[in-house]
């Protein structure tokens, strides 16, 4: 690569013509443009295809029948020239700086796979536009397993990757439909380390309507649905082969054998990982395993803040609650160990914040499915030492600030 990367651009569309664009303006807008921008229709019947008529020195379009945004994608890669790739969407707005910021740590590091900045939305007109999830600067982490955990909003729409890891990922798994920017964001991410740019690189529009491919069109109603069940899929399959080495260092993975703290803290995040990805029977057993690992030595508080976040999915825990089992079988995990009290403490605490929530919405059906669900996780001794600790963290906030409560 140069000493300056070039940048392809490659945004798929569908039915999107008033805000398309928008889009491109931005991207030609850069203080450091683009080498190209590819725009590939994937069979709109708007005005889309005008376009190419107002943006034709300036862009390369394409139209394909109706084939959803992943085969777009794959399109758009067999016509871009840049060594860098940037997936836009069709509707969101790039930051006027963001190529030049994403571009540098490729000049930096070349054997860095992507590079990726912070999202904020804009807001519709008289609605209140949730914050996105985002990585932190402060979780020292690899990318792949923030991504892994938590599949922040850090797909494509905000990463610059590499076009040849990008190609290596072809053909692209026909079966992913809901969450192709997770899945194309995992492959890339297993592939080599990341940068973190802190900074705004793009402004994303939320708004209702279809997506998929003509035969396959998803309404919004039914966006969470899909998504869990295709982020569980990605998930099931990349922790099935990955190496325990992924869990604590980025890639590319050497050879030399962890020590047991590693080991132990690896298979931990891998458990969290999987229960929240609602892969029950995957975590309980890595949970399992990592409990056996230096049973005598009280988990760190890396390993603790890591298990703190087991029941804390984003999209919500209702098969804990429905599944008895699920939570007898981590607390079963736990009985063997001298710390149990503490670990099973630790992994409460999603539980006792939404036991508040639901108490602060009045909502008593909740609440007590919550509470049903603490008594299959804690005995009174892990009861009494959860609510000794949610109290001495509440003393030290007044202590902190006295408006606090």
């Amino acid at each position: 690569m140069t000493d300056i990367p070039r940048v392809s651009v490659i945004i798929p569309t569908f039915n999107r013509h008033m805000y398309l664009a928008d889009a491109v303006r931005s991207l030609l807008d850069q203080t450091r443009p683009p080498f190209d921008i590819v725009v590939v229709d994937d069979g709109s019947t708007d005005g889309t295809p005008g376009i190419e008529a107002e943006f034709a020195p300036f862009i390369t379009y394409i139209h394909q029948d109706s084939a959803g945004r992943r085969t777009a994608i794959a399109t758009g890669l067999k016509h871009c020239r840049g060594e860098l790739v940037w997936i836009m969407d069709d509707d969101d707005i790039a930051a006027s700086d963001a190529l030049e910021r994403l571009t540098a740590p490729f000049r930096d590091n070349p054997a860095l796979v992507l590079s990726y900045g912070n999202t904020i939305r804009i807001e519709p007109p008289g609605q209140n536009a949730p914050d996105l999830p985002g990585a932190s600067p402060d979780d020292p982490r690899p990318f792949l397993v923030q991504l892994m955990e938590d599949g922040f909003a850090a797909g494509p729409p905000c990463v610059l990757a590499r076009r040849d890891a990008l190609v290596r990922m072809l053909p692209f798994d026909r079966s992913i439909i809901s969450s192709v920017d997770y899945y194309l964001s995992m492959g890339l991410a297993l592939q080599g380390p990341a940068a973190f740019v802190d900074s705004v690189v793009l402004h994303q529009r939320q708004h209702p309507g279809q997506r998929g491919p003509k035969g396959d069109r998803q309404a919004q109603a039914e966006w969470g649905t899909n998504w869990i069940y295709h982020d569980t899929y990605l998930l099931k399959q990349v922790i099935a082969d990955l190496p325990l080495q992924a869990y604590v260092n980025a890639p590319p993975w050497k050879e030399r054998a962890l020590t047991p703290e590693q080991q132990r803290l690896a298979l931990i995040q891998k458990a969290v990982i999987a229960g929240r990805k609602k892969l029950w029977p995957e975590a309980t057993a890595a949970l399992q395993q990592g409990m056996n690992i230096l049973p005598d030595t009280p988990l760190s508080a890396d390993e603790t803040r890591v298990l703190a976040g087991m029941l804390g999915c984003r999209y919500g825990i209702a098969e804990v609650h429905q599944n008895p089992e699920i939570l007898l079988g981590l607390r079963k995990v736990c009985a063997g160990r001298r710390d149990r009290t503490r670990i099973l403490v630790t992994l409460s605490r999603p539980l006792l914040h939404d036991i508040g929530l639901a108490r602060s919405d009045r909502d008593l059906t909740r609440a007590a499915q919550i509470i049903r669900s603490w008594s299959r996780l804690m005995g009174i001794p892990a009861t009494w030492g959860a609510l000794k600790s949610a109290f001495g963290r509440n003393l030290a906030k007044k202590t902190t600030n006295p408006r606090a409560g």
